[in-house]
């Protein structure tokens, strides 16, 4: 019995003699062991001898339900670090705003640390907005080419 076929893969009838467990020497058990540990077509060619049936395909994708999933998780756990950090800012200049502990005579002109804190203020939201759109505009491009990549798939 030949095992090989000139293109280097495995015969038909050397898959079904190993589907049907016929007795086979050792060493073209190895051999063929060995090739199919390695070749995913005659690996299915035998999977396809095993069960005799041909495998259900299933009829629509999940990728796009999974896509919008991951896309929701993303957003969440972004805005929960951003709204961990939100919280850590506004304790901080609650802390720096009041007076309590701090002496009278030390205290430095209320209206340059407003004004300071307002502009560091105003650049942190600013970098925020910029950086939550920024990340928006990123997962909607890559889940619209794989939606597109999806729905010509079906197609064609």
């Amino acid at each position: 019995m030949e095992i090989f076929r000139a293109d280097g893969h495995l015969t038909d009838e050397a898959l079904a003699s190993l589907a049907e467990g016929r007795p086979l020497e050792e060493l073209t058990r190895l051999e063929m062991a060995e090739h199919l540990s390695f070749c995913d077509l005659c690996l299915q060619r035998y999977t396809d001898a095993l069960t005799g049936a041909e495998l259900a395909v299933p009829p629509a994708s999940c990728r796009e339900g999974l896509w919008r999933r991951v896309r929701v998780r993303a957003i969440r756990l972004l805005t929960n670090r951003y709204a961990t950090a939100a919280a850590a800012v506004v304790l901080a200049l609650t802390l720096v705003w009041s007076d309590v502990g701090r002496p009278a005579a030390a205290s430095p002109d209320p209206p340059a640390v407003s004004a300071r804190i307002q502009s560091h203020l105003a650049w942190w939201n600013n970098s925020l907005d910029q950086a939550v759109s920024g990340l928006a505009d990123l997962l909607d491009a890559v889940g619209g080419r794989l939606s597109e990549s999806t729905q010509g798939g079906t197609n064609s």
